[in-house]
């Protein structure tokens, strides 16, 4: 090439040059538009339109800065830049319905946003900042964002005690509790029942073999169409806590002869006195006196039965002990007496109380029990099974094995098969690809998973061994939630901190009274230093309540206190003995710090004062509204009729300075009375006393009786 050409440049080089000048140029500019376009820039710029056409703009962009925001939580490996598009999330004037998402304000909760973001509490992708990666499942991220039904299984994550704010997760861990669901699975912070169903190891001797077929079958509750409870005799619970197995006509053959077998401990035949005999054998009304002893002890407090009305079937009754409407056509006649006069001695575990029967009560109550609580035709559907053959025996053993039944039920030499399920402890954090859905055509995600493995285990395995449960829909929501808080132990030290405990109160009393506390089953009902029930009124505190003397005569016969209440403490037809052992504990250590024994002396309280207590008590506090006084006054609180007997001065006076302090929770109005009109209406209630003796006492439980108004006794 000559000298004079090497500087010039050809038109085709230079094309080239300048087409990649321009691609260069346009590669280089991708990158800001790519960024300007971003998802969360664009909800920014939104954010920024809407606070400009609002009158609060000032403070609605006070604190607004136009790049990422992000929340960081060492202690739970949070990283959260969900209020970058969420931008008014803690702006109040932006709680209306009408603010559009994203930039509407979060509802108040107890936790501040802007330190905790939203990734805790709504699970999803925190790092992202595109909508679909942030809520969605994607190649890289498994977990989506809680639907907002389930929200409050992320706050079980955390919280392992029982809040008010979560009230579905508190219902599905009660139902994972009394469906005993611990008896196959770990679950996480629910234990074990000590005894999830009852003791079999003599069943054959407390039914047929014909019931136990038939239990098999159905047991529950049959509803028709409507959702209208139809008796069936079994137990009275939308959904009980025997499951619905699938079993063939073999296996309920097989099963039915093996437990119909199991005859360990025979139940010696109850002999009545003849004097009893003599009196009561031949009386016709029998049955009739039987059917008002019953009543007259209130056992529809923990059972429930079946009572027609105006041509209406409908159920009556409490839910803590098993339904009652057929039980004379389920149990043996032997069993029966021997169960009422000691049921501790069938099941150990049993919530039963052993009551202090006389023989004749024992006598009429069992007669009503098996001429009235019956029904012929209970049993005409199941076959003819006869004498259980060895074969039968056998294979019936066999199943009950396979299918996991001694995981609930003990049986004498029978080890129990803990954990027969699948550990559940760490399901709600379980990613899509850990779980097998066989060939199902639900959606692959873990809610649909949970839900279908409960109502219908074998639509995602076949070989399913889990029995089918029928929940309403809020209950399966409600167990939904509850699995999708297990999600393991915390896996750093930082994050255990953050862990609020499930509490394990503990209430465990020696001596005589002991005995008398596990003879009648208190804690089923009541509840000792929050350890026990919730049916019946909290006892931690009764000695700093009630008169020693009141609690004395009440054990013995327990009169209403809340008219309108369903249910009312049983006649337990304590002994003398029993009563005072149980009222000078509970007078002597159920005692309440808030209150000083003593420090009111009703001898000091004035006939002036007390005529000002009425005054205030009627017209300026208007107590009348919930409290009865006389045949006047409502029934929201306790009767107060035989206040100066029940309870102590101390007591009330705390109680209408400050009733909260003592009971949390309660609905008693704070007054903010001054301290001269609390001693005036304590002097005028310690005026209030009714007549006692035994006689008024009995006459005044069957009048409650007969009226209906089956109340707790109760603050």
């Amino acid at each position: 090439m000559a000298p004079e050409e090497m500087g010039k440049v050809s038109y085709r080089m230079r094309l080239v040059f300048a087409v990649c000048s321009l691609l260069f140029v346009a590669t280089l500019a991708v990158s800001p538009v790519k960024d300007l376009l971003r998802e969360w820039k664009h909800y920014k710029r939104g954010y920024l339109n809407l606070a400009r056409s609002r009158p609060d703009t000032k403070r609605l962009i006070a604190d607004f800065r136009p790049d990422l925001d992000q929340i960081w939580i060492p202690e739970m490996n949070v990283v959260d830049r969900c209020t970058s598009c969420h931008q008014g999330i803690t702006q109040a004037t932006l709680a209306d319905a009408n603010v559009p998402q994203p930039y509407r304000a979060h509802p108040p909760i107890p936790h501040r946003v802007k330190e905790w973001g939203c990734t805790p509490c709504h699970r999803g992708q925190g790092a992202a900042t595109e909508v679909a990666e942030a809520h969605e499942t994607t190649l890289a991220w498994e977990q989506p964002i809680l639907p907002g039904r389930y929200l409050e299984g992320a706050c079980g994550s955390c919280h392992r005690d029982a809040r008010p704010e979560t009230p579905k997760l508190n219902r599905g861990r009660q139902l994972l509790e009394s469906h005993n669901c611990a008896g196959c699975h770990h679950l996480q912070d629910i234990q074990r029942a000590a005894m999830p169903g009852p003791d079999l190891t003599n069943v054959g001797t407390k039914v047929s073999r014909a019931w136990i077929y038939k239990w098999l079958k159905e047991p529950r509750t049959v509803l028709d169409d409507t959702g209208s409870v139809k008796v069936n005799g079994y137990e009275m619970e939308e959904s009980p806590r025997m499951p619905q197995f699938r079993l063939s006509e073999k296996e309920l053959t097989n099963l039915s002869a093996y437990l119909s077998s199991l005859r360990s401990h025979p139940v010696a035949p109850y002999k009545f006195s003849p004097a009893v005999l003599a009196q009561w054998s031949k009386r016709p009304d029998v049955v009739d006196q039987g059917e008002l002893r019953f009543r007259q002890m209130f056992c529809s407090t923990c059972h429930s039965f079946a009572v027609t009305r105006a041509g209406e079937t409908k159920m009556i009754g409490g839910e803590i002990g098993p339904e009652l409407t057929k039980v004379a056509s389920k149990v043996n006649p032997d069993w029966l007496v021997a169960w009422l006069l000691n049921p501790q001695a069938y099941l150990p575990h049993s919530k039963m109380p052993r009551y202090e029967w006389s023989e004749a009560d024992l006598y009429k109550v069992t007669r009503y029990i098996q001429a009235k609580l019956t029904d012929s035709d209970l049993l005409s559907t199941v076959p003819q099974l006869g004498e259980p053959a060895k074969d039968e025996i056998a294979e019936g053993k066999k199943t009950f094995l396979e299918k996991g039944c001694s995981s609930c039920h003990a049986i004498e030499g029978m080890p129990p098969q803990k954990d027969f399920g699948p550990d559940l402890s760490a399901l709600g954090s379980k990613n899509v690809s850990q779980l097998e859905f066989g060939k199902s055509t639900i959606p692959r995600n873990l809610i649909s998973y949970i839900q279908s493995k409960i109502t219908d285990p074998s639509s995602v395995n076949q070989a399913a061994r889990m029995p089918q449960y029928n929940f309403n829909a809020a209950d399966l929501d409600a167990i939904t939630t509850a699995l999708l808080a297990m999600t393991g132990p915390p896996p750093t030290s930082a994050l255990q901190k953050l862990t609020v405990p499930r509490p394990n109160p503990q209430f465990r009393p020696a001596g005589e009274f002991a005995q008398v506390y596990e003879r009648y089953q208190c804690a089923d009902c009541h509840k000792f230093n929050g350890f026990g029930g919730d049916l019946a009124p909290d006892l931690t505190y009764e000695g700093s309540r009630a008169q020693r003397q009141w609690i004395d005569s009440f054990l013995k016969s327990p009169q209403t206190l809340r008219p309108t209440l369903i249910f009312r403490m049983p006649q337990f037809n304590m002994t003398d003995r029993e009563a005072a052992i149980l009222a000078d504990y509970l007078s002597m250590v159920m005692q309440s710090p808030d209150v000083r024994p003593g420090s009111l002396n009703v001898k000091d309280l004035t006939p002036a004062q007390a005529a000002l207590g009425k005054q205030l008590y009627e017209v300026k506090y208007q107590c009348q509204s919930c409290h009865t006084i006389g045949s006047g006054g409502g029934y929201v609180g306790p009767n107060l009729n035989n206040a100066g007997n029940w309870l102590k001065p101390e007591w009330v006076a705390a109680w209408l300075a400050n009733p909260q302090a003592l009971i949390p929770g309660t609905i008693e109005p704070q007054r903010s009375m001054t301290p001269q009109e609390i001693k005036a209406i304590t002097a005028y209630l310690m005026t209030l006393r009714q007549g006692g003796g035994k006689a008024a006492q009995k006459k005044a439980a069957v009048q409650g009786m007969s009226r209906g108004g089956n109340g707790v006794a109760g603050q």
